[in-house]
């Protein structure tokens, strides 16, 4: 159930379903934005090389609003570390991920709970992250060059992965402390061009024509209606 406030969607950041009780108890809500917004909002404007910061996302731990993904990251992490939240794991709170909601996000986890660390921090880290920049950067050129939705594709992939600055300063830091022991931090795994949904190479498929990989279901919708790969256009009739 979404909430509907003077004309504009949201949905609660901290409860499993959003009702009436969540304005009346002043919880943090994200708002849900639409293909129309995206575009008349945040489009390039005539005579500018750069796009203006995407300001969309609420912390649904203290309801700041109109953060970017990577401030919102930086918030949550610097804001809200754990020790902020509470002294034992089941005191803190579990969330929603403001992006995961704000664009309606397939398989979005439902409610974040804390592990090792801020749960939302860790959750963008590992579903909201490249694994280098090198990989954002090809990812954000196949969608300026080739998508097929154009501008709107290229926005929402800025406004829904971190861009390069954070994933360099994480790499700096390739292994976390869990128990008495140490683990390495999960690489993300690879992202779907059509959905930007994360994929692995055993769900992946790959057409014959190039090297460009997606969900199956994703690609034999697309298939059916355009004979082209959806990133590099080329055949596949």
């Amino acid at each position: 159930m979404s909430l509907f406030l003077n004309g504009r969607t949201y949905s609660c950041l901290v409860c499993p379903k959003s009702s009436p009780a969540c304005t009346e108890q002043r919880h943090p809500l994200q708002r849900l934005i639409s293909y129309d917004e995206l575009i008349a909002k945040y489009a390039r404007k005539m005579n500018r090389d750069q796009y203006d910061p995407i300001r969309i996302y609420t912390c649904p731990y203290c309801a700041q609003d109109r953060l970017t993904v990577d401030a919102l990251y930086e918030h949550t992490r610097d804001t809200h570390p754990p020790a902020t939240l509470g002294n034992n794991i089941g005191s803190h709170p579990a969330v929603h991920c403001p992006v995961c909601v704000c664009f309606r996000l397939e398989n979005s986890p439902g409610l974040i709970r804390h592990r090792h660390g801020n749960g939302l921090s860790e959750h963008m880290l590992g579903r909201h992250c490249f694994a280098s920049t090198h990989q954002y950067q090809d990812e954000l050129k196949l969608r300026n060059d080739f998508c097929c939705d154009g501008e709107y594709e290229l926005i929402r992939f800025m406004a829904t992965f971190l861009p390069p600055a954070i994933i360099s300063s994480e790499q700096a830091d390739e292994c976390d402390k869990e128990g008495d022991g140490m683990r390495h931090k999960e690489s993300p795994s690879l992202v779907c061009p059509i959905c930007l949904e994360q994929m692995d190479q055993e769900s992946g498929k790959s057409l014959n024509q190039c090297v460009h990989q997606f969900h199956l279901q994703c690609i034999d919708r697309w298939l059916k209606e355009k004979k082209c790969c959806p990133v590099c256009r080329c055949d596949c009739s």
